[in-house]
């Protein structure tokens, strides 16, 4: 099965709807007129999403870029500019190592608009407690679409590392669903990523009045990243192919395709039973599909007409 959490409404859709919903009910809750966030490369689905989401609720926005090599202007980017994000580009991490690389660029801005009068609210990374309660909510919806089923799955794949993770491994563990959550890496697993997880799924349970009931190491990442951020490797085009040639189903190239890869090595490392049913969520970033033509001809179209 196939959730379709790409399919959210804003801007070709994708996951961090559910996040900008909670994110931006607090900036308005504290009085904020803009928000600044980012931190990605210029293809950037969270990108694309905050300014979709703050133009909604009347708010700027203001995204921090990362600028990496031999960018693409078109795909998400050139979406970021049709719905009027305002970008300051940085050189901190073009490789995108460190989720919060961006932050005292961040600040700094914060600083700037202040002075001018403005109230701003930063939003440093996705990967906050917020957004990991969003994901919460998406368990519950998840199972209310699954429990009617003549099969509940015992599996849930997720392109993931953060936020998307933490909130369904939380949710599951709180309801205590019977799957196992498995997340997809869309780059090269970074040193420390649990436990920087594991800290956000904590805030999320005190944000909800619990505790935390996973430890770090019920946090399962499954490493189909490689080889960089935002470049393909000979499984994910595959799976791009796969899905749209036998389901019609399109995955963008920099997170969902990697994913949906990840998800076929672990079924053939660990073959489900017969009647078994797993479930991908597909978190979005379809803009990005658009940046990479001529990978798509390469790898994709060609290898199929042959």
């Amino acid at each position: 099965m196939v959730k379709r959490d790409d399919l959210t409404g804003l801007a070709l859709g994708g996951n961090k709807s559910r996040l900008m919903e909670f994110i931006l009910g607090e900036a308005v809750a504290q009085g904020c007129d803009v928000i600044i966030a980012g931190g990605g490369g210029e293809q950037s689905n969270h990108a694309v999403q905050c300014v979709a989401a703050a133009n909604k609720v009347g708010l700027d926005a203001l995204i921090v870029l990362q600028r990496r090599p031999a960018a693409r202007s078109n795909g998400n980017a050139l979406l970021h500019e049709v719905l009027g994000g305002k970008t300051v580009w940085i050189d901190s991490d073009p490789d995108m190592q460190d989720r919060t690389s961006a932050s005292a660029s961040m600040h700094a801005e914060a600083e700037r608009l202040r002075a001018a009068g403005r109230r701003p609210y930063i939003l440093e990374s996705s990967l906050h407690a917020l957004s990991v309660v969003a994901y919460v909510g998406a368990t519950l919806e998840l199972y209310g679409q699954v429990a009617d089923t003549l099969a509940t799955p015992t599996r849930m794949y997720v392109t993931s590392e953060g936020a998307v993770l933490g909130g369904f491994l939380l949710g599951s563990r709180l309801l205590g669903l019977p799957w196992e959550v498995i997340g997809l890496d869309w780059r090269p697993t970074q040193s420390g990523t649990e436990g920087r997880l594991h800290k956000a799924i904590s805030a999320a349970a005190s944000a909800l009045g619990l505790s935390n009931p996973l430890a770090e190491d019920d946090i399962v990442i499954h490493p189909s990243g490689g080889p960089a951020y935002g470049v393909g490797s000979t499984q994910s085009w595959k799976a791009l192919s796969a899905a749209a040639r036998l389901e019609g189903l399109i995955l963008d190239p920099v997170y969902t395709a990697k994913g949906f890869a990840g998800m076929f090595e672990d079924l053939q490392e660990r073959p489900p039973e017969p009647g078994e049913r797993v479930v991908f969520v597909h978190t979005g970033g379809l803009g990005a599909v658009f940046a990479y033509e001529a990978e798509l001809r390469r790898n994709v179209i060609k290898p199929a007409s042959r």
